[in-house]
Formats: C-alpha cells, sequence, structure tokens
C-alpha cells in the first residue's frame, strides 16, 4: 500500500529516534503514542501513552475519514493540520500522514502515524519544542547528500540531495530503510558503473560498501552509470550516529580528466624531446625526467622519480648539470655550463646544460635542467680552429714561399740572361771564340733553375694533412729510404747503422721522403777525408715517438738551429763539393707538420750534426 509501514518496525526506526514530533495512534484513533519530540511540542512531556482519543490533539473535523484520506497520498507529502497543547493552545504544522499495516499480515491499517515536519505557526517556543525542524531545515540546505544512520545502519533522515544522488533508486531512499536496502537497490536499477546484478563482483561491491559505511574508511570516489562521480564519506557521531555524506565531484572529476589529458600530451611530448630534461623540487628531489635523461643515468624514469638527484648523479660531472644549488637566486635564476664527460665508448661527450630554479618567498621550489649533447657541435668547432690555424700557417709559408722563389729564382735567371746577352754580343760583333764557355754557364744556370723548380714542386706538393692514415713500420720506411740512397752510400763507404723503430700512425710515402733526406744529408755533409757514419734510432713512449738521425759529419752551428728549416737556406755556399737547392730540410720540417709533430737540431750535439724528430703516437 502506498504509505503503509509496520507499526513494530515504525516504532523501532522512527518513533524512539526521530528527532521530529510522533505521533502514533489505533486504527480506531483511541490510543496514542507520542515520542520524546511529540511531547515537548504538545505540552505533555508526563505522558507517553494513553487511551485518549487522537481528537484531543488535533483540530479538524471528521479527523478519520481525513487521516485515511491524507495517507493514500505519497508519502513524501506533507498536509496543514492543527494541534491542540495540554494548556488549550493551539499551533499548526505541515504533517506527514502515514499509514501503518497491521501486524502479522493482516489486512487493513493498524493506525496511523503522523509526524510533525515544520510549524506553520505557533511562536518561538514552538521551534524550541522541535529542534528536529531545524535540523531538517538545516539539511535541505545543503547541496551535498547527507543521511544520519543509528547504530543499527537504518535511515534516520535525509535530505533531498542524498535522496537525488541514488536515482534512479530513490524511492529506497525512507526512513528505517537500512544502509545494505539502499546499496542494493542502488545496485538493481545500474547505478553503479561497471557492477552487474547477481555477479560475485556485485556481491563484492556491496560488501565493500558495507565495510566502507561500518568502519568509517577513507573517502571513495563511486563512478555512476549516468556519468557521475560521487565522493562517499562516513563519519561517526559521539552519540553512535553514522552521518553519511555524499558530494557530487563529476565536474571535479572532468576537471582532473582535462589535467591529466593535458599532462600526458605534455608528457608525450617531453618523452619525444631529443634534449634531456630532469624537473626537481626544492629539496633536489626528482619529480619529472625524460627517457633521454634516464639513458644517459643508465635507468628509467619510473626509477628516477622520487629519488633525491644527488643519489643518482653518480659522477661530480653529472651533479655540475645543476650545479650548487645556493648559486641560484631570484635575480639571477638562471644557469648555463658545459660539461665534457666520457662516453660508454671512452671518447668525450660534450653537453650544453642549463638549468632554471622557480622562487617562492625568496626560497627555491623546483629546478629545471635542459641538456643538449653539443659533441658534434664542439668538434666543428674544433675542426674550424684547427682549420684557421692551418690556414695562417699555409697562409704564412705561401708569403715565405714566395718571397723565397722571387729571391732564389732572380739569380739563376740573371746568369741566364746576362750570358744570352753576352752571347748575343759576341754573335753580332763575330767574336766566337768565347761562346762555348758562355754557353756551358749558360747551361748550368739553366740547370739550376729546374733543379730549383722540381724541388719546389716536391715542396708545394706535400700538404699539411697525412693523406694515408694507417699503422706505419718505422723500420720498414728506414729500409725504404736506405734503398733509394744505396748508389749515394756505395760512392762515399757511408757506413748507416739503423736501429729497431716503432711504430707509428702516418703517411709511409711522406715519412720515407723524411727518413730518406736526413739520412741523405748525413751522408752528403761529411767530411772529405772520411768514411761517412750515420745512426739511426728512436724510442716511445704512450702518446709519441722519437726518432733520432745523426753523423760525425761537419756539422751545422747551433746559431743556425731554426734558419736551417728554412727554403733555399744554405749554410755552404761551395756548390762544387756539397750541391743542392737548400730545400731538404724545409721539405723535412714541411712533412713532420703535416704529421703535428716536431723537428729540431740537437744544439748539445758536437760531433757531427743530430737531428730530433718527435711524432704523435696516434
Amino acid at each position: 500500500m502506498t504509505g503503509a509501514y509496520s507499526l513494530q518496525g515504525f516504532a523501532t526506526s522512527i518513533y524512539e529516534s526521530l528527532p521530529l514530533p510522533v505521533i502514533v495512534t489505533a486504527a480506531d484513533l483511541c490510543g496514542l503514542t507520542l515520542n520524546e519530540a511529540a511531547r515537548r511540542a504538545l505540552g505533555c512531556e508526563e505522558r507517553q501513552a494513553g487511551a485518549e482519543p487522537l481528537a484531543t490533539l488535533i483540530d479538524e473535523p471528521d479527523l478519520p475519514l481525513l487521516l485515511h484520506r491524507l495517507s493514500l497520498g505519497e508519502r513524501t507529502d506533507t498536509h496543514c493540520l492543527r494541534f491542540r497543547r495540554a494548556n488549550g493552545t493551539g499551533f499548526a504544522a505541515m504533517t506527514h500522514v502515514l499509514a501503518v499495516e497491521a501486524d502479522g499480515g493482516e489486512a487493513g491499517y493498524a493506525g496511523y502515524a503522523l509526524v510533525l515536519r515544520s510549524f506553520v505557526d505557533g511562536g518561538s517556543h514552538v521551534a524550541q519544542a522541535l529542534p528536529g525542524n531545524r535540523v531538517y531545515a538545516a539539511l535541505e540546505a545543503i547541496t551535498e547528500g547527507v543521511a544520519i544512520f543509528d547504530r543499527d545502519e537504518k535511515l534516520l533522515m535525509f535530505n533531498r540531495a542524498f535522496r537525488d544522488r541514488c536515482h534512479p533508486a530513490r524511492d529506497a531512499v525512507q526512513v528505517g530503510a537500512t544502509m545494505e536496502d539502499i546499496v542494493r537497490a542502488n545496485l538493481r536499477s545500474g547505478l553503479y558503473q561497471g557492477i552487474v546484478e547477481g555477479t560475485p563482483e556485485a556481491e563484492a561491491w556491496v560488501q565493500s560498501r558495507l565495510r566502507h559505511h561500518r568502519e568509517r574508511g577513507a573517502p571513495q570516489v563511486i563512478p555512476y552509470s549516468d556519468g557521475r562521480w560521487i565522493r562517499s564519506e562516513s563519519h561517526v557521531a559521539e552519540s553512535g550516529e553514522v552521518v553519511a555524506v555524499r558530494i557530487d565531484v563529476t565536474d571535479l572529476k572532468r576537471a582532473e580528466q582535462v589535467l591529466r589529458d593535458k599532462h600526458r600530451q605534455q608528457s608525450s611530448f617531453l618523452q619525444i624531446f631529443p634534449d634531456m630534461l630532469v624537473r626537481t623540487d626544492g629539496e633536489m628531489v626528482i619529480q619529472f625526467a625524460n627517457d633521454q635523461y634516464a639513458a644517459f643515468l643508465g635507468s628509467t624514469p619510473e626509477k628516477l622519480v622520487g629519488t633525491s638527484f644527488w643519489e643518482v648523479a653518480r659522477t661530480n660531472d653529472e651533479r655540475e648539470a645543476l650545479g650548487n644549488p645556493g648559486d641560484y637566486t631570484p635575480k639571477m635564476p638562471l644557469r648555463t655550463r658545459e660539461i665534457c664527460y666520457t662516453g660508454a665508448d671512452g671518447q668525450p661527450v660534450w653537453l650544453l646544460w642549463t638549468a632554471i630554479a622557480s622562487f617562492d618567498d625568496g626560497k627555491p621550489v623546483e629546478f629545471l635542467a635542459v641538456g643538449r649533447n653539443v659533441t658534434e657541435t664542439k668538434l666543428q668547432h674544433e675542426q674550424l680552429s684547427i682549420q684557421a690555424v692551418e690556414l695562417q700557417r699555409r697562409n704564412e709559408a705561401l708569403n715565405q714561399f714566395t718571397a723565397t722563389v722571387s729571391h732564389d729564382l732572380k739569380a739563376p735567371i740573371r746568369h741566364i740572361a746576362s750570358f744570352a746577352e753576352m752571347i748575343a754580343e759576341e754573335v753580332d760583333e763575330g767574336r766566337l771564340g768565347e761562346l762555348a764557355v758562355h754557353a756551358r754557364y749558360l747551361q748550368q744556370a739553366a740547370s739550376r733553375v729546374q733543379k730549383l723548380v722540381e724541388r719546389l714542386l716536391e715542396y708545394s706538393q706535400i700538404a699539411y694533412q697525412i693523406r694515408d692514415f694507417q699503422r706505419v713500420s718505422l723500420d720498414a720506411v728506414v729500409v725504404d729510404a736506405l734503398s733509394m740512397l744505396a748508389g749515394h752510400i756505395r760512392e762515399t763507404g757511408a757506413d748507416v747503422e739503423a736501429r729497431p723503430l716503432p711504430i707509428v700512425l702516418g703517411d709511409p710515402e711522406l715519412l720515407r721522403r723524411l727518413m730518406q733526406n736526413l739520412i741523405g744529408n748525413a751522408i752528403k755533409y761529411r767530411h772529405a777525408d772520411t768514411a761517412p757514419k750515420v745512426r739511426v734510432y728512436g724510442d716511445s713512449t704512450h702518446d709519441k715517438v722519437t726518432v733520432v738521425v745523426e753523423d760525425e759529419g761537419i756539422g751545422i752551428d747551433p746559431k743556425h738551429a731554426d734558419r736551417i728549416f728554412d727554403l733555399f737556406q744554405r749554410l755552404h755556399p761551395d756548390e762544387s763539393r756539397f750541391a743542392g737547392t737548400g730545400i731538404g730540410l724545409a721539405l723535412a720540417k714541411r712533412i713532420v707538420d703535416s704529421h703535428h709533430g716536431t723537428i729540431a737540431l740537437d744544439p748539445d750535439y758536437r760531433s757531427g750534426a743530430r737531428f730530433v724528430v718527435t711524432l704523435p703516437r696516434g
């Protein structure tokens, strides 16, 4: 029946606990029972139950018919009834009229229950006598769903928002219903997203919700099938009642989803960002790291987040990425530095780190560092610097070459021009006796020019950079050089001692020319009455190779130690004894320079000449 309740159930769940005034009467309207709130409102605190008729309390005509008609309406309906106090005064109150079923399933009603919801008139003393009125008014003013359950988990009171949260099972929310009744009604209506009634998961869900209600656990956010998200909370009062709160957090969840989507998009972008990224809080605890930075540390972003930056940065170089946090200030929050690391392959890796700090009340609250691999750029800059130095050296060499060539070629060319002019004059005058002598001088000058040009071409063809970079056995280089000098060695009776030499990286052809020039000079510049003696030996360390060529010849004055490596520098003008162009040692120096090495005359060696060549091992 609409609006009907069991009299026993009503008495236990409402009558004894409800703070609203409740009047229970038998079907004949003669027996009365009042709860404490009703006794206060009607001014009959000494009376709990009695046989007097209900008409003594209600000032309405044709009362039996009126109550029967009102009880047929919806149980949420209220009706304005006039009540009479024990002292004769009256008041009007909005009242629920509920039919109470007979016990044992008998037909008909056992009586009626009248619940006074709010006063229409009656003065302030009536409001004092009806605290439930203020409670209900306060609950209805709250936008969140609120319900109060007794210690037996039966519903005492609730506001409209709580009931609406249970739509479409809102009718199950009624005074006296248990928490389990409401949960299962919600389940049957399909309110809980993804939970299907009759499945093991559904039963587990019911027990979980009851456990949360009983244990007053942490708030739960529950997705509803209609797209809402409801936050469920339970709080226990000092008297033992449980206050259940249902808060619609749909807008908040949607905002969180938007933020998560944005965060996911940003994270995806930062993960594909080619540079390394790491963000820490003010205590240097990592809050974010992309894959590039994690790979640099040999870890994963998941493992890095939540750990201290100082713990995961294994070396001082890695800690230098952020530097000293004390160096950052609100006025100077940005730091940039280049740091050289040693890569897994042992090669240097240059990273350009840019770090910025964020501040709150002058204290750093966040650090963000971006690391970019600039090794390639660094190498390019270094190569450009090397090329600039090389270009400068080449320009200087070209200037020297031009000046030297213009000077040293002028003399033989002048000789050619002079003897040609003399021959022409003598032919014109018919004097032919000296023509053969002049022609011989002319031939010698031309031969001199030819040798100079050939040696200059040889000099100019040697580049500053090695053309064929490979491992070279200097022993094999010396053997080849001696083979090229075999005729000269036989003519002079030279004694050449070649000791074992190390292996070096370089150009084998250029190194052969180097040894050929040095050994050839040692044989050439000998004492007239003594067979030349030449010694070739060397040594090596972890980074360089030293080769020595020494003789027991006429030697070189140390004051000419630098000059002898210039083009066309001849210390012995008598070409009849020491023929040459003055290019040999200049050529040797250029070869050594092309290997980024050094060549020098040992000024302390007095038994002849000693040249020391130093080459990088690698």
